[in-house]
C-alpha cells in the first residue's frame, strides 16, 4: 500500500483539490499508520500553535546598553553602518546559515514523523491485538472521524507517553476529599470521594488536569502508557488535556467519553445519565459501537440504558432541543424532526448532518432540504446520494460544514 505522508500537510491545510482530499479520505479509512502520521501533524500544530511571543529580561537589555555604550538611541543607531541589505560578501553566511536552519528543520522532522513514531508503534501493537478500527479524519481542521471506534488496550507494551504508575497526585481545593488509602495520591482501582463542600484537582501523569467537583465519585480504573482512564460514577469534572487523541479516557455509566485533545465538562446525574459540554477541541462519546464526536460549543446527552444522543449547540433554542430530545431517547420519530427542521438555525448545521445518518428513509429528504439552507453542499454530493446515505458524500458535506462551524 502506497503512503500519503507527503501530502498529509497539504491535506491539513485545505490545499488539496475535493478529488486528492476524496482519495487521502479512502486511504486514511485502511491506513493506520498514515492515520496516527496525521494525528501527530495536528498534536505539533497545536502544540505550535500554543506558543506565543514575550518580552526579553531585563538584563539582557542591559547587556545590550552595555555593549552599545550607551547614549541616546540616536546615538546608537549611528553605531551601525548603514550598508544595502545584499552584499555579495555576505553570500557564504548567508548560505551556511541557510543549511544549519534546514538542517535543524530536517532533524525535528525525522524525530517526529519519519519512521515508526512512539504513537505509531503504540498504534501497531495494539491492531496486532484488534482489528474494529473505523473510519478516520476527513476534516482538515484538526477534527476527529465520527465513525471511528478504536479500541484501545491497556495491556499493550507500547511506548507512548510517560506515565506514573503509581497513580496520580491529588490536591485539595477545597473542603476534605476522601482519597481510598488516605494518602495525596489516589492508586489503581482507588475511589476519590467528595463532598457537598469539598472539591479536588487530579495531575493526569503529564498530560493534563482533572477538576472535581462537590459531590462526586471518581475511580481510577488505569494508568499505563497507552491510556490513562478514570470512571465518573457520579457527580462532575472538568478535564482539561493536552495529549494525542485517545490517550485519556472517562467511562461513566452510560458511555465513555473518549479525548481527542480537549476541555470538557462531564457531568454524571445519580441515575447514571450524563450531559458531556465541550469547550476546547473535541470529544468521542462511545457505546456499543456507536459514537457521537462532539466539538467545542456543542453538547450531548447519554442515558443508561439508551445510549448517545445527538451533538447540539449550546446556542440551540429550548424547542429544538427539546424535539431533540423527544428524537434520542422518547421515540419522537418524524414529529419530532419536523419539530428540529422548523427551529433550525445556522449552528445546528452540525446537528442536521449527524440527523442525516439516524433519521428514516422518509425523514432524509426534510432534514435535507434544512442543511442545504445552512450549508450548501460541495460539487458531486448529490440530495439522491445524501438520501441513500452516500458515505464519500456525506464525508465531504461534512467537511463544509466542520469549515463553517470553525469560520
Amino acid at each position: 500500500m502506497d503512503h500519503v505522508g507527503e501530502k498529509l500537510a497539504a491535506y491539513l491545510h485545505r490545499e488539496l483539490s475535493g478529488d486528492e482530499v476524496s482519495s487521502i479520505d479512502n486511504h486514511l479509512r485502511e491506513c493506520s499508520s498514515c492515520r496516527y502520521e496525521l494525528d501527530e501533524a495536528r498534536f505539533v500544530e497545536r502544540l505550535a500553535g500554543n506558543l506565543g511571543p514575550t518580552n526579553a529580561p531585563e538584563h539582557l537589555w542591559e547587556r545590550i546598553d552595555q555593549r552599545l555604550g550607551g547614549g541616546t538611541t540616536e546615538q546608537r543607531m549611528g553605531l551601525i553602518r548603514e550598508s544595502p541589505y545584499w552584499n555579495p560578501r555576505r553570500g557564504p553566511a548567508f548560505g551556511v546559515a541557510l543549511i544549519a536552519v534546514l538542517g535543524l528543520f530536517g532533524l525535528v522532522y525525522v524525530a517526529l514523523f519519519s519512521g515508526e513514531s512512539r504513537y505509531q508503534a503504540s498504534v501497531t501493537n495494539q491492531n496486532s491485538q484488534t482489528s474494529n478500527i473505523g473510519p478516520v479524519p476527513t476534516n482538515v481542521n484538526a477534527t476527529p472521524d465520527l465513525n471511528s471506534n478504536v479500541n484501545t488496550n491497556s495491556n499493550s507494551n507500547t511506548n507512548t507517553l510517560p506515565a506514573s504508575t503509581d497513580g496520580f497526585a491529588v490536591e485539595t481545593l477545597a473542603g476534605a476529599p476522601i482519597i481510598e488509602g488516605g494518602s495525596d495520591r489516589i492508586g489503581v482501582g482507588g475511589l476519590l470521594e467528595t463532598d457537598g463542600r469539598s472539591t479536588a484537582r487530579i495531575a493526569v501523569a503529564d498530560i493534563g488536569t482533572v477538576d472535581v467537583s462537590p459531590n462526586s465519585r471518581v475511580r481510577l480504573e488505569e494508568t499505563g502508557k497507552a491510556e490513562h482512564r478514570l470512571s465518573l460514577e457520579r457527580g462532575k469534572l472538568h478535564a482539561k488535556i493536552f495529549a494525542p487523541p485517545r490517550l485519556f479516557v472517562v467511562d461513566t455509566p452510560s458511555a465513555k467519553a473518549v479525548d481527542l485533545g480537549c476541555e470538557y465538562t462531564l457531568d454524571v446525574d445519580k441515575n447514571g445519565d450524563s450531559v458531556l459540554h465541550v469547550t476546547g477541541g473535541w470529544v468521542a462519546l462511545e457505546r456499543d459501537g456507536r459514537e457521537s464526536v462532539v466539538p467545542a460549543g456543542m453538547m450531548c446527552k447519554t442515558r443508561k440504558g439508551q445510549g448517545l444522543g445527538t451533538p447540539f449547540s449550546t446556542e440551540a433554542t429550548e424547542a429544538f432541543k427539546k424535539a431533540l430530545d423527544a428524537f434520542d431517547f422518547s421515540r419522537g420519530g418524524s414529529t419530532a424532526v419536523q419539530a428540529m427542521v422548523r427551529e433550525a438555525e445556522f449552528y445546528d448545521m452540525f446537528t442536521l448532518w449527524h440527523l442525516l445518518s439516524r433519521v428514516s428513509k422518509e425523514d432524509r429528504g426534510v432534514v435535507y432540504d434544512a442543511l442545504a439552507q445552512l450549508v450548501a453542499p460541495p460539487a458531486g454530493v448529490t440530495r439522491e446520494g445524501i438520501l441513500s446515505k452516500n458515505k464519500k458524500m456525506l464525508d465531504a458535506w461534512k467537511v463544509e460544514i466542520e469549515n463553517a462551524w470553525f469560520s
